[in-house]
């Protein structure tokens, strides 16, 4: 069909290309089967796209972490800018998706559609999601209306920034959503339908230089906060040279009061801490959360534990100190003015 839309499918593994023993068994091997067949798969795929395919990876999103990131976002950065692609699919495991996403909005400048997209189902089971995720990804890609959109997420009929993605459910087939804007499109049948415009993070291609190095990025330690923990929780990090850490706290925020002096200690000692929530949805400010003194003390805003350790592994590598640091977090703060 002429003056059809281009578009190329970046295989990932995942478990939308996972295969098990039977049609109803749970368990299932994650990456087996090629991007080429994913999308043979895919009834009237070819009336919306003419499709090329590329496997960068074939295994579980679990294994998976800013290393092959990047090599999937220099991949990403070439095929945009040729002028023979219209629009980049990948697909990805769901257990690190919402990660993978928030990093490639970060480091990629990409000037055409880039769409990413999984399934909660391997192609084995009975209603498997993945061939009808891959049909709304691939239409999405094709899209002029998604151009200006940054890293999107296209996932059982809808589409959002993938800088906002949250896998809120292990099993659901609809446990991801946008937070905290929520969708920016929805697909019915054949038709997209574009309802808001470009939700992209205030922070988009921030960090292009980093696809210019080889090293690993530096390493951010996580913390997740539980009830009745006490001073020994932080007794690992205090000990060491940290450079960053992300704690997960109660609520907005909140710590035992244990556990202030210790923090104190540990930013003294130029360790960055970014205090963030283990709830889903995270909204962590200076006010919410409880007082530290020191500089290198810094609330993640909206940005949940995961994404707030990528951010701050990137600032880090890109060698900038806390009050800077501080400042790129701020922009993921919510404005209550």
């Amino acid at each position: 069909m002429p003056n059809m839309p281009k578009i190329y499918v970046l295989g990932t593994g995942g478990t939308i290309a996972g295969a098990g023993a039977s049609a109803t068994t749970a368990a299932y091997e994650s990456g087996r089967i090629e991007a080429a067949e994913l999308v043979t798969a895919v009834d009237g795929l070819e009336q919306v796209a003419e499709i090329r395919t590329e496997n960068l990876f074939a295994t579980g999103s679990e294994n998976l972490g800013p290393l092959q990131w990047r090599k999937l976002a220099r991949r990403i950065e070439e095929l945009t800018v040729d002028a023979d692609i219209d629009g980049v699919v990948v697909t990805h495991g769901t257990d690190t998706l919402e990660e993978a996403a928030f990093f490639l909005e970060l480091v990629c400048q990409p000037k055409k559609p880039v769409v990413l997209t999984a399934a909660m189902r391997p192609g084995t089971a009975l209603s498997a999601d993945g061939p009808a995720n891959l049909f709304q990804a691939a239409l999405s890609a094709a899209s002029l209306q998604l151009r200006d959109h940054g890293i999107l997420i296209a996932m059982n009929g809808l589409v959002f920034p993938g800088w906002q993605a949250l896998k809120t459910d292990s099993v659901a087939l609809d446990s991801f959503r946008a937070y905290p804007s929520g969708p920016v499109g929805r697909i019915s049948g054949e038709r997209l339908l574009v309802f808001g415009g470009p939700s992209r993070s205030p922070l988009a291609g921030r960090f292009h230089e980093h696809l210019r190095n080889e090293n690993e990025l530096p390493h951010v330690d996580l913390v997740l906060l539980r009830g009745g923990c006490g001073v020994r929780t932080l007794d690992d990090w205090g000990r060491t040279a940290c450079k960053g850490l992300v704690i997960a706290g109660f609520g907005a925020g909140t710590m035992p009061d244990s556990l202030v002096a210790q923090i104190t200690g540990m930013v003294r000692s130029d360790c960055v801490v970014v205090v963030s929530s283990r709830v889903s949805q995270v909204t962590v400010m200076p006010e919410t959360m409880t007082p530290v003194q020191g500089d290198n003390v810094v609330p993640s805003g909206i940005l949940n534990p995961q994404k707030s350790a990528l951010l701050l592994s990137l600032a880090l590598d890109a060698g900038l100190q806390a009050p800077e640091i501080a400042k790129l977090f701020q922009t993921f703060s919510p404005d209550i003015s």
